[in-house]
């Protein structure tokens, strides 16, 4: 089989049900199993932020060959300019097409629309899914819920990701499992916070600019952080990156999605490490936190920190466990409402945007609540941004969740924030309010 060319079809139908049909007449074909497996599960990494320049010719192996030649990668039996080497000549021995599979398994994308739940829905539990605990939304029967008293801390407007500490070295993923390019921004850093133990730190990173010593604005900010999610950072911007950290998981918990060590607990160890750093330009902090005795004192503080121009806060409950899911010991408070919708087509521009982006056509992951989103945009979007936005997902924000005319499910007032690199599923309708 041609693999390449099945990509390439899977590519050229956004369809979800077009591409699980197509991949289940090959279901029983193990290469692609595995190609699909190496290529999505994010806990198989190839340290190769580059593909190198390769000659390919008459073949020397078949794909199976090149599939085991990236094991010394995986294993970091091969680092620096000898894992160079070893994937120049894995891909020069391969056919064209063979090495072009080898290219989007090292890029850790398939480059055709097949998420993890797609590859679980044609081999089910093949690939597990990049575990991530997220915030509830406000809700006053889950805050009536919340034991006092109880911790508040800023809602940070970074990027969500992790620091995995295991074996003496650093990685930095992004909340869907991403790998995070910082050009060794970091890492030392780290390395001494964890002081030899296997740990993942849960926070946000942010951009901070020498001369004025604050943190950039959300869309300045992320537009350096995707960069570092795309593998396009340089090593200037990569230096101005600082993390904000909120919880410390031992790595063996998190990969198996449930930590039983209460947050007070978890809270504590990560205050001790972040206080005791012995770095001299400090690059990472814990994130502004302070204990409660009832939700009026945290209201008090949400509301002085929206004043101040800030985003929200999290209620969290100090007894709360650590889990690979949506949780309700922490709650999310926020001035504006926002969320998450995968683009499903974008529209042209008239009148004095005629020739550039219009609009975008948004959906949530469950198809329930769709809106056109034409507000938010700068020149250089309606300039720049085009088709490729297709398939991403966006953060729109909005005053409230409406019934259209057409007896749809939508959005009153959406505004573009900004596209989430960071993430490729877009909310479900349940957890839009």
């Amino acid at each position: 089989m041609n693999y390449n060319d099945l990509f390439e079809t899977l590519a050229s139908d956004d369809g979800r049900l077009f591409k699980i049909d197509l991949l289940n007449r090959h279901k029983a074909d193990k290469i692609l199993r595995e190609v699909v497996r190496l290529a999505l599960d994010p806990f198989t990494q190839f340290y190769q932020r580059k593909i190198p320049t390769y000659v390919t010719g008459q073949p020397s192996m078949r794909l199976e060959h090149g599939l085991n030649r990236l094991f010394p990668l995986e294993s970091r039996m091969v680092t620096g300019n000898a894992a160079i080497a070893h994937l120049t000549e894995t891909l020069s021995s391969l056919s064209a097409d063979d090495a072009k599979v080898i290219e989007r398994i090292i890029a850790k994308d398939l480059k055709c629309g097949v998420s993890v739940s797609t590859a679980n829905k044609v081999w089910p539990g093949l690939i597990n899914e990049y575990p991530v605990m997220l915030c509830s939304q406000y809700e006053q029967k889950l805050v009536d819920k919340i034991k006092f008293p109880a911790y508040v801390q800023m809602k940070m407007d970074g990027m969500r990701f992790n620091a995995i500490v295991r074996n003496g070295g650093v990685e930095f993923r992004s909340r869907n499992g991403k790998e995070l390019d910082l050009k060794g921004n970091l890492v030392d850093e780290f390395l001494e916070l964890a002081n030899g133990i296997d740990c993942v730190f849960d926070g946000e990173l942010l951009v901070m600019f020498d001369h004025d010593y604050q943190f950039a604005d959300r869309q300045t900010g992320n537009g350096i952080l995707n960069k570092a999610n795309k593998g396009t950072i340089s090593d200037d911007e990569a230096k101005l990156v600082h993390a904000s950290l909120w919880d410390l998981i031992p790595y063996n918990d998190f990969v198996e999605g449930k930590c039983d060590v209460v947050y007070e607990t978890r809270w504590s160890s990560l205050e001790y490490m972040v206080a005791n750093q012995d770095s001299k330009n400090k690059k990472i902090w814990s994130v502004y936190h302070t204990e409660v005795d009832d939700i009026e004192t945290a209201n008090d503080i949400f509301q002085k920190l929206l004043a101040d121009g800030h985003e929200g806060i999290i209620l969290k409950d100090k007894y709360g466990k650590w889990e690979d899911k949506r949780t309700k010991s922490q709650i999310k408070f926020k001035g504006e409402l926002e969320c998450d919708l995968k683009i499903v087509g974008v529209q042209p521009g008239t009148g004095k945007y005629e020739g550039m982006l219009g609009a975008i056509l948004c959906e949530s992951k469950d198809g329930v609540v769709k809106v056109s989103v034409g507000s938010g945009f700068n020149d250089t979007h309606r300039k720049t941004y085009g088709e490729e936005l297709i398939g991403k997902i966006v953060a729109v924000k909005y005053n409230a969740r409406i019934t259209n005319k057409q007896g749809e499910e939508s959005l009153f007032l959406p505004i573009f924030v900004e596209v989430r690199e960071d993430k490729d599923v877009a909310d479900s309708s349940k957890d839009i309010k």
